[in-house]
This record gives C-alpha cells, structure tokens and sequence, in this order.
C-alpha cells in the first residue's frame, strides 16, 4: 500500500516547533546546563517589576487616550478627517527606533522643547530617561493604534441602532451606556492585552530610553546577558520565564478576541446624536487638541529630515536599503508561505477531517510565536549554526528567519480566511470533479488569494524593513541595515542624519502599509 505524504501544514507547524524548541535547548545546555536561577533572584525581580509596572502605565495611558480619540474622531466631521485616519493607520508599521529619536528630538536636551524654552530664558529640567521618555514613545505608537482598532469598532453599530435612539430621544450618557459601552466592553480585553503584551516584550525604546541598567525590561535582560555578558545560562533562564509569561497573555489574547459574528445589517454613515451636545463639543475638541499637541510634533520631528537626505545618500545608506530590502522580501515570502501551508492544514482539518479542535491549534501556533522571546530564539539558533557560519553570515541567515516567523502571526490573519472562503463556495465542486493538491491551489484558491497573500505580503515587508531587534545582535560594518544605521547615528548624536534616515524608513514603511491596505480592502 502506498503511503500518502504528509501534508505541508502538518510539515511546517513541526519544524516551528522543532527550531523553537531546538534554539531554546541549544541555549538552555551551553553551560554544561546548570543556569543559576537564584544567583539573578534579586536583579529578576527588579527588572520583572520594571517591565510589568511600566507595560501597565503604558497600557492605561495608550487606552485612555484612544479611547478618548475614537469617541471624539465618531462624533465628529472635520476637513482633513481622512489624513487624521490615514495617520492613525501607520503607527502600527511606525518602527521603535523612529519612536526613539522622536522622542529625543522633541524632548531631548537639545529638542525642540528645550530650544523653544531657551528662546523664553527657561530651562526644562526635564530628564527624558527613564520613566517618562519610555511612557511617552510607548503612547505615541499606541495610542493612535487604539484610537483606530475602537473607531472601526463603533463604525459597526447598525444605523438603525442610531436611529432609534434618535426615535427614543437618548441623552449623551444613555447613548454611551446603551451604543458605544458594550463595543467598548468587547475591544478594550484584546486590546489591552496587545498593548500590554508589546509594551511588556519592548526592546529598542527601553535600550535607548531607559537610562541604564534599573531600567530593563526582560527583553533588555535576555539581549545584555547574550551581547554583553556572553551569559547564556541566564538568557535561558529570563526567555523560559518571559516565554511563559507572553504565553499566557497571548492565550487571553486569542480567548478575547473570538467571538460570534454579527448579522449582516444597514452600516450606512447616520450622524450621531450627541453631535450637537455643547458639552461633548467642547470636550471633544479638548481631546483632539490634546492628541494633536502629544502626537503631531513628534510625527512632525521626521519630517526634519528631508533638508538633509542628501547629505545621508552615501554608500552605507545605499548598502543599509539594500539589505533591509533584501532581509525584507526574503522575510515576506516566508512569512506568506508558511501561512498559507498552516492556513491549508487547518482548513484541512475543519472541513475534510471534521477535526476543528485541530484546526484551532493551527489557528493558535502563528499566535505562539508573538510570545517567543526573539533573542533567545535567535541566540540558540546562532549556537546550533555558529560552526558553519561567521556571526555576518549567520545573520543574514537568521535575520529574513526570525523577521519571518514574527510577521507569520499577520501574514496567517490575512491568507486564512480567504482559503476558508474559498472551501465553503468551491470545495464540493473541486471535490466532485477530483480537484486537489496544487491545482486546487492554481483554479480554486489563487483568485480569492491573490490580492490577501499581497497584502500580507507588503504589511510583512513593512514591519521586518523597521524591525530593531535581532540586527542589535549581529549588526555592525559587515552587516547594518537602516534601522542598525539610523541607531548608530543616535548613538554618536548625529541627530541631523538620524532624521533624514528615520524619514527614508518610515516613508518605505508608509508605501508598504499602504499596499498592503489597498490589496486587503480591493474587492470587499
């Protein structure tokens, strides 16, 4: 009898699991495998708090400013309203370490707050390091990400909702309490989590904002006790407990964010009610003024940049683009690649094998990966591969990897929906003219893929081009990309530079995103 080959989803979701596991042990046993955990008992629970205590405040802080903005930004129609949105959509796509010199040139010692005091005869004593530069970057790249997750939610109460409660006459409280709240009660648990969960696992924007050894989160512990210590024991330790963590806020995560669908109704655009209110008039324009005045100069400190992208335009910057680009392409096709055969496997499972507590676990493992810690990851993989290769080499090998495996998450959330679609319309028909393997994947599948494998193709183009993480590990002359470019420059204060570098990232970031955006909503 011949035996049928594995199928490809069941081949990738072992191999996750084998280099996870694999890196995690090659790290865990380079000491001989005696890591000593309570040698770091004091200095774990110090950066434990640390980490946990500011994930929290920035979590609170980006919430409550969303929030504010998506409540405003539904209640209100401006000119110039679209641009505000269109802002909003890019901060997910934003990379760290643009935030990072963001946050110095506005609130620097040499910033634009600084200069526009000195001009008075004032002096900020204001030191940015620490708490408040962290608090700062954190909320300016998530606060807009909230503001437009929880505006696309309210967008979805039927108008005839709103109609009613013009027809009954609610006040601004019995709206919110009856229309807006319960929208809110079902986005803010995911959401926070998300939030949290980034905040919790940041690297770039602690390593360069927090003022020293006090101030790390376990991300900074892992990647200083590898590149600075060469202590591998005590990576394995912080990753295993970092990992554990994440696990459990990524299975809220995945807990909160299932729910049943909503029935298909009227969505057209109704003007709220509670425009006309004075009260929330005022309010509302309080809070755009407040946003406005936290977010914009900071966006705007970029845009410095442009009078002096020439001066950047030399041979590294051109070697640094086209590294980013090449790590960049090679990371995106992984990522839609290995999508697309977990996403195949889990329809696989739900619809041929009736399993769909399989199918879940395919759903669950890109998920999984948003809780692996990447440093540890990476350095384990580094252990297993470093007799092969030099640390330039392994890096180019390891970097398109891990940046892969890190936008596989958003990769499978565009490709997988579309298979399932695509089964529920056309699977009987391909199964009754004896349709499968990859002409099932060229007649059926591809014209419904197409456009969603190039958007999560784009949007991981996008976030491996501004990633600042795993290059920390292997960058420097042999290998440097932007990000590793414009850090160097913040690191020698050639902040004139650093802005023209950081706008070159975030325009190339912009034009994927908004690929990315356009082939997902084409034929909605």
């Amino acid at each position: 009898m011949r035996l049928k080959p594995p199928h490809p989803g069941n081949l990738v979701a072992l191999a996750i699991v084998a280099l996870v596991a694999g890196g995690f042990t090659a790290l865990a046993t380079v000491d001989g495998g005696k890591p000593a955990l309570l040698s770091i008992g004091p200095y774990l629970a110090r950066i434990l708090a640390f980490s946990v205590i500011q994930a929290g405040l920035s979590t609170v802080l980006s919430l409550t400013l969303g929030i504010a903005l998506a409540l405003a930004l539904a209640r209100r129609r401006f000119p110039g309203r679209e641009l505000v949105l269109a802002a909003l959509s890019t901060t997910m796509v934003i990379p760290t370490v643009v935030a990072v010199f963001a946050v110095l040139a506005i609130y620097g010692r040499s910033g634009w707050l600084a200069d526009a005091l000195g001009l008075m005869g004032w002096s900020t004593g204001f030191n940015i390091f620490g708490y408040p530069g962290i608090l700062i970057a954190h909320v300016f790249l998530n606060a807009p990400f909230v503001a437009r997750i929880t505006l696309d939610a309210l967008h979805l109460v039927p108008a005839e909702h709103w109609r009613l409660a013009m027809v009954l006459g609610f006040t601004p409280g019995q709206i919110f309490r009856h229309l807006d709240w319960p929208v809110l009660r079902a986005e803010i648990p995911g959401v926070a989590s998300l939030v949290f969960l980034m905040c919790f696992k940041s690297f770039a924007i602690v390593l360069a904002l927090g003022g020293g050894p006090s101030r790390a989160t376990l991300e900074v512990a892992i990647y200083e006790a590898l590149k600075i210590d060469l202590d591998f024991g005590r990576a394995a330790w912080l990753a295993l407990i970092q990992l554990v963590i994440c696990l459990l806020l990524t299975g809220l995560l995945n807990w909160a964010f299932v729910r049943p669908p909503g029935t298909h109704t009227i969505r057209s655009l109704v003007r709220r009610p509670d425009a006309r209110n004075p009260r929330l008039k005022a309010m509302d324009a309080a809070v755009l003024f407040i946003g406005a005045l936290f977010i914009l100069p900071l966006a705007l400190s970029v845009l410095g940049g442009s009078q002096h992208i020439l001066a950047v335009m030399d041979a590294d910057l051109l070697q640094a683009f086209a590294t980013s680009l090449a790590i960049a392409a090679i990371a995106g096709t992984l990522a839609c690649l290995l999508a697309l055969a977990l996403g195949t496997a889990a329809r696989r499972q739900r619809f041929a094998l009736r399993s769909p507590r399989l199918a879940a676990l395919y759903d669950f493992l890109p998920s999984t990966l948003l809780a692996v810690p990447p440093f540890a990851l990476t350095a384990g993989l580094f252990l297993l591969v470093r007799r092969m290769a030099d640390p330039a080499t392994a890096g180019l090998i390891l970097l398109p990897l891990i940046n892969g495996l890190a936008a596989l998450p958003f990769a499978y959330r565009y490709i997988t929906p579309r298979l399932m679609v695509a089964e529920e319309r056309y699977g009987r028909l391909a199964a009754s003219l004896g349709v499968t393997g990859t002409a099932k994947l060229r007649i059926m599948d591809w014209p419904v893929l197409k456009r969603p494998m190039g958007a999560g193709f784009a949007l991981a183009m996008a976030l491996s081009f501004g990633d600042f993480g795993i290059i920390a590990l292997f960058g420097g002359p042999e290998l440097r990309t932007l990000p590793y470019l414009l850090y160097e420059r913040l690191g020698s204060y050639r902040l004139d530079e650093a802005a023209a570098v950081g706008l070159f990232i975030v325009l190339i970031a912009f034009l994927l995103a908004h690929i990315s955006s356009r082939l997902s909503h084409a034929g909605d």
